[in-house]
C-alpha cells in the first residue's frame, strides 16, 4: 500500500507565500478590488463617454457648462484642480446624464453628495466642478433640471392623468408653489399659460 505524501511544511510556506504574493500584485494593478466602486467608477468615467467631437458639440449647445476657467482660486481648489481637470468633460456628461436620463432630482433632496455618491467621487471634485465650470449654481441647476423634466413629462402626456400637484411632487419640487415659482423663472410662463401654448 502507497502511503500519501502529505505536503512538508516548507512547500506550504512556499504555496502560502505565492498566493498572498498573487493578491498583493493582483491588489496593486486593480485597485478596485480593495476601494470598492469609486475607484472603479473613476476609471470608467474616462472611457464612458461618446466621441470627443461628440462632447464638444453637447457642451456647445449647453449653454450651463464651461470649459476654460480663469477665476482665482485659492491653493486647495488648484490642488484639487491638478486632480481633476483631466475628468472635466467626463463629469459635465455624466451630471447630465444623471440630471436628464436618471432623474436624480427627483429625490427633493437631491445634493452634490448624492451626486458625487452616484459617480464614486468625493463630494468636493462636484462642489468644484459647479464652482468653477457652470454659469449657474448647484441649486439653479437642479431647478432648471426639474422644471425640464416637467416639461417632458407634460409633453409626454402626464397631465391627461394627473395634476399639476402632483407634477410637482414627481419632479421633486416640496409644494405646488416653489414649482409654480421655478416654472415660470424658468420658462416666462406660468404652468398653465405653458399648457395652453402646447395645446394651441
Amino acid at each position: 500500500m502507497h502511503s500519501r505524501s502529505n505536503p512538508s511544511g516548507k512547500s506550504m510556506a512556499v504555496l502560502l507565500l505565492l498566493y498572498w504574493l498573487f493578491i498583493y500584485f493582483k491588489i496593486l494593478t486593480a485597485p478596485e478590488i480593495l476601494y470598492g466602486l469609486p475607484i472603479l467608477n473613476k476609471k470608467t468615467l474616462k472611457f464612458s463617454l461618446p466621441t470627443e467631437e461628440n462632447e464638444q458639440n453637447h457642451l456647445l449647445k449647453n449653454d450651463n457648462w464651461i470649459l476654460e476657467i480663469s477665476n482665482q482660486k485659492s491653493d486647495q481648489d488648484l490642488k484639487l484642480q491638478e486632480k481633476i481637470m483631466s475628468n472635466i468633460v467626463s463629469y459635465i456628461h455624466e451630471v447630465d446624464k444623471l440630471s436628464i436620463e436618471q432623474h436624480i432630482f427627483r429625490n427633493p433632496k437631491a445634493s452634490p453628495t448624492d451626486i458625487a455618491n452616484k459617480l464614486g467621487v468625493p463630494t468636493s471634485h462636484i462642489v468644484y466642478l459647479f464652482k468653477y465650470h457652470s454659469n449657474i449654481p448647484f441649486s439653479e441647476y437642479r431647478m432648471h433640471s426639474r422644471i425640464k423634466d416637467s416639461i417632458h413629462l407634460i409633453e409626454q402626456g402626464y397631465l391627461r392623468t394627473n395634476t399639476l400637484e402632483s407634477l410637482a411632487y414627481k419632479t421633486g419640487f416640496a409644494s405646488y408653489n416653489p414649482f409654480f415659482n421655478a416654472f415660470k423663472k424658468v420658462t416666462g410662463h406660468s404652468p398653465q399659460d405653458y399648457l395652453k401654448t402646447i395645446r394651441a
